[in-house]
């Protein structure tokens, strides 16, 4: 999936992930408020989110990406879907709707990257800019 010229999946990826990860730090307080989930919780996704942006836009950024780093990503996405259901299964007691939401979104989200990076992990290692 080419956007443009010089931006892939790989950018888009990794710009949502640091961008998300900096909003939740940023806003970390009033999100755990938000979502009613604890603050150690909203500083979990937020570390998670910009560890993984980090990665993937280095990734993006590369001019030589090995399919193993590619297959990296595309499972950490998978893991990620993972956890995201484990979080809301464990506060689905106390979490509120737009806690519910947002992470439920989030799952989706990065389960169509996990499973459109691993379908074309052999074109998006072989991407040079």
């Amino acid at each position: 999936m080419m956007l443009c010229k010089n931006i892939n999946v790989l950018h888009v990826d990794g710009s949502a992930g640091l961008a998300v990860g900096l909003v939740l730090f940023a806003l970390a307080e009033w999100v755990s408020e938000l979502y009613r989930l604890p603050l150690n919780v909203i500083l979990f996704l937020a570390s998670a989110n910009i560890l993984y942006g980090c990665y993937a836009l280095a990734l993006a950024l590369s001019n030589q990406r090995s399919l193993m780093a590619i297959k990296v990503l595309s499972i950490a996405n998978s893991v990620w879907v993972v956890i995201c259901v484990a979080i809301v299964v464990l506060y689905v007691q106390t979490a509120s709707p737009v806690g519910f939401l947002f992470i439920g979104g989030e799952a989706l989200f990065v389960g169509v990257l996990a499973v459109y990076e691993w379908k074309n992990r052999f074109v998006l290692a072989e991407l040079n800019f």
